[in-house]
């Protein structure tokens, strides 16, 4: 009910010491990639790839004469570094007001978490995009990682026309999922039986996972309805039964041909399916600035990051001169990569099955 003033004017309202995020999406990808970052060196980032063969052998007999030519068979695929700022502005009123005895939580550390949030969130939007963003300052992500030529027509610098083993795998679903359509996808993306060619993770949307929910036999709908669906960490690249699932954050998963299938609301209508042995995200560390986590005055999707996130810093807080109030940056350096694009795949536009 609602009280009057002759309640309200003497009795203290209740806030709840924690902020519940109702705006940004969910975004696994992110969350995985930060998570388990790997160190940025150098000027630029280059990874020996093996781009032909070497067509020089042949079979002999007696004293046939050897061949002693030499066939270049690798490039550099090439990454360079790229970076992110978001800013964090306070008027120093608001501090003031907010370390009285009043305060429920920090207004800076608040902030901050919020902010930090925010950017991860714009991070998201590049590491699905092409990387041609803001001229081309956006980090790389799979619509030019993943793909075929079709959006993109090089990676890492280097041509898919001239080198088409570099081309991942897309096929366009013409709004329909089927068993033989997903089929196509791990085929076309796995290399073999070998466990580590074969797809680590398929991601979509909440709507083209449960797309998936109705191709699947009554009785496997029957044990992901009791509650057994298995979970997905920030580090497992397999799936973890949800009986033994203890603490962290865990992300629910269907699975296909063993592999996880992950709800990422920042998929849109496409369905990804990636191999994170050959994806990697290499962060650069500023020795001057504070490696930033997501802490805990926020829930959300991003409230359970490690402590050290690589390549995700905050500046500290500075002081305008000419305004009463803090200024400082978080800042996100590093880039997206990837070794081999020929085990990665997108099933384009499903709609419906």
């Amino acid at each position: 009910m609602t009280f009057t003033q002759r309640v309200t004017t003497i009795t203290q309202d209740k806030i709840v010491p924690k902020t519940f995020d109702n705006y940004l999406d969910d975004n696994f990808l992110t969350y995985r990639i930060i998570a388990n970052g790997k160190k940025w060196v150098g000027e630029s980032l280059k990874i020996p790839a093996k781009l032909a063969k070497n067509t020089q052998g042949g079979s002999f007999a007696g004293n046939d004469e050897h061949s002693t030519g030499t066939v270049n068979v690798r490039r550099h695929l090439k990454y360079y570094l790229k970076a992110y700022e978001i800013p964090v502005a306070i008027p120093r009123l608001d501090q003031l007001v907010n370390a009285t005895d009043a305060q429920v939580l920090s207004l800076i550390k608040t902030e901050m978490e919020s902010t930090a949030m925010d950017g991860a969130d714009d991070s998201a939007d590049m590491l699905y995009g092409d990387g041609t963003g803001n001229g081309g300052k956006d980090f790389d992500g799979l619509a030019n990682l993943a793909d075929d030529g079709t959006v993109a027509g090089s990676v890492g610098t280097l041509s898919r026309t001239v080198w088409p083993t570099l081309a991942g795998y897309r096929l366009a679903s013409g709004g329909l999922m089927n068993l033989t359509k997903l089929g196509a996808v791990f085929v076309n993306v796995a290399g073999g039986s070998a466990s580590k060619q074969r797809p680590t993770l398929f991601l979509s949307d909440e709507t083209r996972q449960s797309l998936y929910e109705q191709l699947l036999t009554p009785t496997v709908r029957a044990n992901y309805d009791m509650g057994n669906a298995p979970m997905v960490t920030r580090r497992s690249r397999g799936a973890i039964p949800a009986g033994s699932f203890k603490g962290g954050q865990g992300f629910v998963s269907y699975i296909y041909r063993g592999v996880p299938w992950i709800a990422d609301e920042k998929c849109g209508s496409d369905i990804w399916a990636l191999n994170e042995n050959y994806l990697d995200w290499y962060g650069l560390k500023d020795p001057q600035m504070q490696q930033v986590s997501f802490g805990q005055t926020h829930d959300s999707s991003y409230n359970e990051q490690p402590t050290k996130n690589t390549g995700l810093q905050f500046s500290g807080m500075m002081r305008p001169t000419n305004q009463f109030g803090d200024v400082g940056h978080l800042y996100l350096l590093g880039n997206y990569t990837c070794s081999q694009p020929r085990r990665q795949g997108i099933f384009t536009g499903v709609n419906t099955v």
